[in-house]
């Protein structure tokens, strides 16, 4: 009736399932109960031929239900990470990497960006998350919006996949496929053990009920993380001589104060506030320095809920009916960060003599008395820093959440000739809402001048309901990671809640993606019939209904608010009201995509099969149309050994939030030693981005062995990213600002790297990339009668990944360059270690299995020049081995218990030259976890 199970040639599947983890899901296969005989029909992820066997040209690997319960129940994201084609994930990053994608996750096979691979949900697409535009211009699916309860398999097809499935496919494909012919109920749980951490735990519920005509299916799932605060890791806060950029900036609180003169010229060299060591800051060269991560998170808090429900009904012996319905919802309630951000115009921070903080400073210290001999001073510095935010000296808080729901049904059969038809149409739409504080650049300078806060009505300073703004550090009680109380402070100058409340508002964006899909393919048999067999065929219609919509607070809408003061629309640069964070433009925006594809399955002998695929895919306007063909060939040489090979072209076109809007992101930037705005544009002139991709590979089976090998490359076209910041800069500086790019940066005065402000990048068409790797894995297993146990590993390498010389209004700004084994920080490339691998070692007895992994990733460099000489320390990324141990025990009762400790030694990530200490794309802050799950099944 329901066509769900798996095909023949599950073996084969289950070694390349080897290389990602370690080999567990062909052990898992051989002990699920058998399937009724006439449901061995499926659409394998990479096929549109019903019935074509999994072990065809295509390398998809296959993870069922039980395979993920062997090692450790993972979460999506946790299996991701896990598998070794996947690197650069975004699920498990920092503030400082994850562009602002908190609570979201995604796959990215090959490391090839997470935009180029195609995410679906039971063969259909998904919509992209509203959020997805990060330092490489990425837009993907969040991985985070499916229940884990919910899935019966996981496919994942390493192989380019546009002549089947469009855009999005160009390194390969991740379907996730709901559980089937589910009865009874189930209720599970698991939780985590986190070392200064309140833990992270999962609970799942799941219900199902099937007759001969109909099937219900309905699962939920809620997942709830708890914070790791940066300090609770001793080696994610380092002094300043250990790193220079880990989290340190020269613009600080307490800051550095510019004497004036009586007719407000500059009268000396900058000074330090006497009381920066005293509330926890650090001098150096004569400059009070400041390290915000301590006030971040190295996780944040994120509350998930999923729900999913699906039913099955047979109209007619050859007619079903499926309808699925999908919610998910993410909220991270407190995104903890800085408590305030670096202003990028420093020149207008005037502090008048009058002012009382300094009077008061200088008493306290004659040695200010500078800063008051004429008009006063300017400041250089953040309005919060080192005391944090008052009353109680903590973070600044934002927060994001996202709601997420999707709708799919369809209708297929079989005609009376015998040929398959499948029509279905699915609506999912995506809304994200983020808020971020910052400071309001006129209220601050009002306040400094004595004519802050939300009752100010008079017309003296300080008087009249108004405040001063207090910037010195005798307004600072105690810094919350100082050893003690600030001697200088005094109680009558400090900043008030009530005036933190008036300099400060959140920017507020709610942005939504909306995706409507129609499918119709039909299937069957040529009629035509060969020494293997009769050529199979599929054809059909694709039509895409794309929607983005991106709609700012009044204060975040550049339409609204373009310049630092209320009213005024014209200025030299419009960015908003904001002491940093830049505003955005709202957008609507929608477009068409259409498709026609068909495919060939040819079993030219009893060995050698063949599959033809090619797709035509329209977007329209100035992204144009594409014909994408594909082939596959599988070559069963020797009974023991197998060939496959294939090749074919790949088209992209840019996605709608790549086409417009400004946003906004906090980066160091190594020419200037500190950390600026970088405000990131939309390109509406994108051309689409194309590749030609091939793979060649062996299988071995001989006996208990079993052993895979495939060499894969992609040559891109015009890929779509993001320009670098750094390279930028450095070459506006090189040149002292003689050449076009220097528009591109904004100076408070003159070409210096002091001055620099903040930088403007767009998305664009970059240069050629040419990508080449190698994948292995083997196998052995031993029948010790009763109990089996097998061992094995697998590894990834990267040969090369070559980007060919940027070249950005005339001026080439990057020569070509390859970045495999780099770290890549500042390039728009994510980290890339040349070599991934684990070892593996598994006992299965009967109720009973034990399983052992090893996981390794290689060394790799930080090549970037403008380092600071402090320190060579972290020039090199450590390669790192890491060890896992799961136990999963089926009871008689019909229960299931499982435990796990990963990261076995408690090894640290290996350190590197960033903000946090380490590379959060391969590395993992959490530590040892210890991890306890039970579940239980009533009914089926």
């Amino acid at each position: 009736m329901f066509k769900a199970n798996k095909g023949k040639g599950a073996s084969w599947l289950a070694l390349a399932a080897a290389f990602g983890v370690g080999g567990v899901a062909q052990q898992a296969q051989a002990q699920e109960a058998p399937q009724p005989a006439e449901e061995n029909e499926v659409v394998v992820t990479g096929s549109l031929i019903r019935g074509t066997p999994e072990d065809a040209a295509l390398p998809v690997d296959v993870f069922t239900a039980v395979d993920l319960e062997r090692i450790g129940s993972p979460t999506v994201t946790e299996l991701i990470k896990q598998l070794g084609v996947s690197s650069g994930v975004d699920g498990e990053t920092n503030q400082f990497t994850s562009n602002g994608l908190e609570g979201l996750g995604n796959v990215n096979l090959r490391g090839l960006g997470p935009s180029r691979t195609l995410v679906l949900f039971n063969g259909r697409r998904m919509v992209a998350a509203p959020y997805g535009v990060g330092e490489s211009a990425q837009s993907f699916v969040d991985t985070n919006l499916i229940p884990p309860s919910a899935i019966g398999r996981v496919e994942v097809l390493k192989d380019g996949a546009a002549a089947t499935y469009g855009s999005d496919a160009i390194a390969g494909v991740v379907n996730f496929i709901t559980k089937r012919n589910f009865n009874g109920i189930e209720l599970g749980g698991d939780y985590s053990f986190i070392d200064a951490s309140d833990g992270d735990y999962n609970l799942n519920a799941a219900w199902g009920w099937t007759n001969d005509k109909v099937e219900l299916f309905v699962a939920a799932g809620a997942q709830h993380r708890s914070e790791l605060v940066i300090p609770d890791r001793d080696w994610a806060i380092r002094p300043f001589a250990e790193n220079p950029e880990g989290g340190w900036s020269s613009i600080s609180n307490p800051g550095n104060f510019i004497p004036l003169t009586a007719g407000g010229a500059v009268a000396g060299a900058a000074i330090a506030d006497p009381g920066c060591v005293a509330v926890g800051g650090t001098v150096v060269s004569g400059s009070c320095r400041f390290q915000y991560t301590n006030f971040d998170n190295l996780v944040e808090e994120e509350n998930r809920f999923q729900v999913f429900g699906s039913l099955n009904i047979e109209l007619t012996p050859d007619i079903n009916f499926h309808a699925e319905a999908l919610y998910a919802y993410t909220d991270v309630p407190e995104w903890k960060t800085s408590p305030s951000y670096p202003p990028q115009v420093l020149t207008a921070q005037f502090v008048p003599a009058t002012h009382p903080g300094l009077i008061n400073m200088i008493a306290q210290n004659p040695s200010l008395a500078p800063l008051g001999a004429g008009a006063g001073a300017l400041f250089i510095g953040r309005t919060f820093g080192w005391g944090g935010l008052p009353p109680n000296g903590g973070p600044q808080v934002g927060s994001r959440n996202y709601n997420a729901a999707r709708f799919s049904t369809g209708i297929n059969g079989e005609f009376d000739n015998g040929i398959s038809w499948d029509l279905g149409v699915t609506y999912m739409e995506d809304v994200g809402e983020r808020s971020t504080n910052d400071t309001y650049i006129v209220r601050l300078n009002q306040a400094l001048r004595g004519f802050g806060g939300p009752n100010c009505t008079g017309v003296v300073a300080g008087a009249g309901g108004c405040q001063y703004y207090n910037p010195f550090s005798n307004s600072i009680p105690r810094g919350p990671f100082a050893s003690g109380a600030n001697p200088q402070y005094v109680s009558s100058l400090a900043n008030t809640a009530s005036l933190l409340d008036w300099l400060t508002d959140p920017s507020y964006t709610e942005a939504t993606t909306r995706l409507t899909t129609v499918d119709f393919v039909l299937s069957g048999d040529s009629g035509i019939k060969l020494p293997g067999g009769t050529i199979g065929w599929a054809m059909g219609a694709q039509a895409r209904f794309d929607g983005y919509k991106l709609d700012p607070s009044d204060v975040t809408d550049l339409t609204v608010f373009p310049c630092q003061n209320p009213g005024q629309t014209v200025c030299s640069s419009p960015t908003g009201p904001f002491a940093f964070l830049a505003g955005t433009r709202p957008a609507d925006l929608s477009r068409d995509v259409n498709a026609l594809f068909g495919e060939l399955s040819v079993p030219i002998t009893d060995t050698l099969d063949v599959q033809l695929a090619a797709r035509y895919e329209d977007y329209g306007g100035k992204t144009g149309s594409t014909l994408d063909p594909k082939i596959a060939v599988r070559w069963q040489m020797f009974p023991a050994l197998a060939l496959r090979a294939s090749a074919q072209t790949t088209f992209r076109g840019p996605t709608l939030n790549q086409l417009t809007g400004q946003f906004t992101t906090l980066q160091f930037v190594a020419p200037t030693s500190a950390f600026k705005a970088v405000d990131t544009f939309g390109n509406p002139d994108l051309a689409p981005e194309s590749a030609f991709t091939f793979n060649v590979g062996a299988l071995l089976d001989v006996g208990g062995f079993k052993a895979s090998i495939d060499y894969w490359s992609f040559d891109f076209e015009d890929p779509v990213t993001v320009e670098p910041f750094d390279a930028i800069l450095a070459n506006v500086l090189g040149t002292a600002c003689g050449n076009a790019l220097a528009a591109r940066v904004t100076f408070s005065s003159g070409c210096t790297g002091a001055n620099v402000q903040r930088v403007r990048t767009n998305i664009i068409n970059g240069p050629k990339v040419k990508t080449s790797g190698i994948d292995v894995s083997a196998e052995y297993a031993i029948d010790m009668g009763g109990a089996e146990l097998s061992f094995g590993g697998g590894a990834s390498y990267l040969e090369k990944y070559e980007v060919g010389a940027l070249v950005i209004q005339g001026v080439t700004i990057a020569p070509k360059q390859d970045l495999a084994g780099f770290l890549n920080r500042g390039t728009g490339y994510r980290s890339m270690p040349q070599l991934k691998g684990e070892l593996f070692a598994n006992l299965n007895m009967g109720d009973h299995n034990l399983r052992f992994v090893s996981r390794y990733t290689d060394d790799y460099a930080d090549q970037r020049t403008t380092l600071s000489t402090l320190t060579t320390a972290g020039k090199t990324i450590d390669s790192i081995w890491t060890h896992d141990l799961h136990y999963v025990w089926d009871t008689p009762w019909g229960s299931q218990f499982n435990a796990s400790v990963t990261n076995l030694l408690d090894e640290d990530p290996s350190f590197a030259r960033l903000d946090l200490n380490y590379d959060p794309y391969t590395g993992n802050p959490l530590g040892r976890v210890f991890k306890v799950g039970f579940s239980h099944k009533f009914g089926g």
